[in-house]
């Protein structure tokens, strides 16, 4: 890609074995170009701060992978969130809850992953975009209110990376 950054083509080809371009769900008819998505659901997921911009929409196949396990792309790099508990993810994201997710980041040169509590009210209003130059919100807790929207992100006791 530009900038020697991995393409979008190359994240989808190690996500669900195809390098299509976009990353909602299928295929969309724009005045009679077909833009091709992706077509099944894969063990990994991603997350997108771009989707929480308004610049993209990641499907619900990438955002409810078969294992709790997202890439997330936010600002100019990929990270990983995981959960080793795929049952209380699973019901969490069902009817609403807490569960525990770790997120690490080699560029932040972490020892150890962090772990994160979300709490997520299935029924909570999603929050609204905020005035972007004035958010100090850390980009990871709007990744993951991309997939649950309103999530409270407790860092526990973990300074959150802005």
């Amino acid at each position: 890609g530009a900038h020697d950054y991995c393409s979008q083509e190359m994240v989808n080809l190690l996500l669900v074995g195809r390098a299509v371009p976009n990353v909602f769900d299928g295929v969309k008819d724009l005045d009679g170009m077909k833009l091709t998505g992706i077509h099944k659901q894969g063990r990994v997921g991603l997350l997108s701060l771009f989707e929480h911009y308004g610049s993209m929409e990641v499907g619900a196949l990438l955002k409810a992978p078969t294992e709790p396990v997202w890439v997330v792309c936010s600002e100019s790099h990929f990270s990983v969130l995981f959960s080793t508990d795929k049952a209380t993810v699973h019901a969490v994201s069902q009817r609403g809850g807490t569960m525990d997710l770790w997120y690490y980041d080699e560029l932040a040169k972490q020892d150890a992953p962090i772990k994160l509590t979300v709490t997520w009210d299935k029924d909570a209003e999603p929050l609204g975009i905020q005035d972007f130059d004035k958010d100090l919100t850390p980009p990871l807790e709007h990744c993951i209110r991309t997939r649950w929207p309103a999530a409270a992100v407790d860092w526990n006791g973990t300074d959150p990376i802005l």
